[in-house]
């Protein structure tokens, strides 16, 4: 086996590392067999090289990058050891000694461990015992006690936000002795944002939650206005059956259109992602795609229109428009007037034939009470992850 190491100088303070392998065999050498082989060992090399300069890099050198890295090989080290908590807090224990920034900060505040300790085991049961109290006491006077509870509450916040960004912005707003340590160490925020970022992809229950609901709904949504279309023509309403196709048509060509351009400057499989987009749209399952890619932390794709977060904020938005009321139909210009712009046309315009209707029909109910989780449902996170997203945060603290 042949490694070869090639370093170029950037800059005063910066080295590009390539690396480079080979098997030699004797003889001919498929390059499945030598990627098979090799990859993984070069792979090693760099998680190597940032460990050793993570752990002697001193804490007033630690940049935000520096910290997002230390935070990403803390959970890598820390997770798969997680079911076992002596053994999960032994390896704390190592890792706090052998990292320069980890050792300063322990030597000064004795619960650091304790706090690693409670958010890597991110227990659901305890995090939720944890919820319904607060933990007010200042950093210099909290003890190892009330770190484990602050550490274990991380869960629940991770179930209700859609990034761990947001999550810990909130978890630092929550408790003072967090915000104390976000303002004493540069580094504390991204060691957090990474291990959330980690914890989110391998247990994101709210994203899950919220993931399966959305889709859920828009399938229930599909369904139901299938019946109720069926429903109106067979009761003669086929001019309310033919404007409900219009908005739920309306919906998928702006959608559809949406996808297209934010998939038209993509380098790399633009068709393949535009199908793909393209097919969750048509089975109703892009609500429910949408948070999924945001929970993951999945970056905007080079050439992409928009981010995960702000591509799922505008397909909401279409969803919205589509469903506001129209205000066309004579009928339906008092409901218009007293109802809110986040309800759905469909909502109200099968109320209206739900009203006028001598025979209250179970579909037209079931329909009704869909439309109305959906339509609480889109506005509602629409709103609040606007409202806890950091960069918003920064710029109206207030609200």
């Amino acid at each position: 086996m042949t490694h070869l190491i090639k370093l170029t100088k950037m800059s005063a303070s910066a080295t590009k590392v390539e690396f480079v392998g080979s098997t030699n065999l004797g003889c001919s050498c498929p390059a499945s067999l030598n990627n098979i082989v090799n990859i993984p060992r070069i792979a090693r090399t760099p998680v190597t090289l940032a460990t050793f300069f993570t752990t002697i890099r001193a804490a007033d050198a630690f940049h935000e990058s520096d910290a997002k890295q230390l935070g990403q090989l803390l959970f890598l080290e820390l997770h798969p050891r997680r079911q076992n908590a002596d053994v999960l807090r032994q390896k704390i224990g190592e890792m706090l000694s052998l990292m320069n920034v980890l050792r300063a900060a322990q030597g000064k505040y004795r619960f650091i461990d304790e706090l690693l300790f409670s958010i890597i085991r991110n227990e659901m049961k305890k995090g939720a015992a944890q919820a319904s109290f607060g933990v007010s006491t200042p950093l210099v006077a909290l003890s190892a006690n009330e770190a484990g509870r602050i550490g274990r509450s991380l869960v629940m916040l991770l179930m209700s936000n859609a990034t761990g960004e947001a999550a810990v912005d909130e978890y630092i707003w929550m408790f003072p002795a967090l915000g104390g340590l976000d303002r004493q160490f540069n580094w504390f925020r991204s060691i957090m944002d990474a291990i959330a970022a980690e914890l989110m992809n391998k247990v994101a229950y709210g994203v899950k939650v919220r993931a399966g609901l959305g889709s859920g709904l828009s399938m229930a949504d599909m369904i139901s206005d299938a019946m109720v279309i069926l429903d109106f023509r067979r009761t003669g309403n086929t001019h309310y059956a033919s404007l409900l196709m219009c908005t739920i048509g309306l919906n998928l060509v702006l959608q559809l259109g949406f996808a297209f351009e934010q998939t038209v400057g993509l380098q790399k499989g633009r068709a393949k992602s535009f199908l793909f987009e393209a097919l969750a749209i048509a089975t109703f399952t892009k609500p429910g795609l949408d948070p999924w890619k945001v929970a993951s932390g999945a970056e905007q794709p080079v050439g992409a229109a928009m981010d995960p977060l702000t591509e799922m904020f505008i397909n909401k938005g279409l969803e919205m428009f589509t469903e506001a009321i129209p205000g066309t139909l004579p009928e339906l210009r008092l409901f218009a007037c007293n109802l809110s712009l986040t309800q759905s046309s469909g909502l109200v315009l099968q109320a209206v034939v739900y009203l006028r209707s001598p025979e209250k029909s179970k579909v037209a109910k079931v329909s009704l009470l869909i439309y109305a989780m959906s339509a609480a449902m889109t506005s509602s996170s629409i709103f609040y992850d606007i409202d806890v997203a950091p960069d918003k945060r920064k710029n109206n603290r207030k609200w």
